[in-house]
């Protein structure tokens, strides 16, 4: 009997709404990032008869974990003792 033709298994994808729900982040920042070339998100890619673009998942988490590690809250000055007065 012959042998079925491999699939080619396409990565998952999410359209940028799904992204942003993902993250618990709004649409627009997303939308943002993805179209700031400094960015550097992949193109996206479109489903036959849609017009939203998709972005593949394992790369968002990855990009979204990078990008949540380089950000760090700023240290509170106001709470501190001011210098001794001379």
């Amino acid at each position: 009997m012959p042998e079925a033709p491999e699939v080619k298994e396409e990565p998952e994808t999410m359209t940028i709404p799904k992204l942003a729900a993902r993250v618990g982040r709004s649409r627009t920042l997303i939308h943002r990032l993805a179209t700031d070339p400094a960015e550097g998100w992949p193109p996206p890619s479109f489903r036959p008869g849609s017009s939203r673009p998709q972005y593949p998942v394992a790369w968002f988490d990855a990009y979204w974990a990078a990008r949540q590690s380089g950000i760090t809250q700023g240290r509170r000055t106001d709470l501190e003792e001011p210098p001794p007065a001379e």
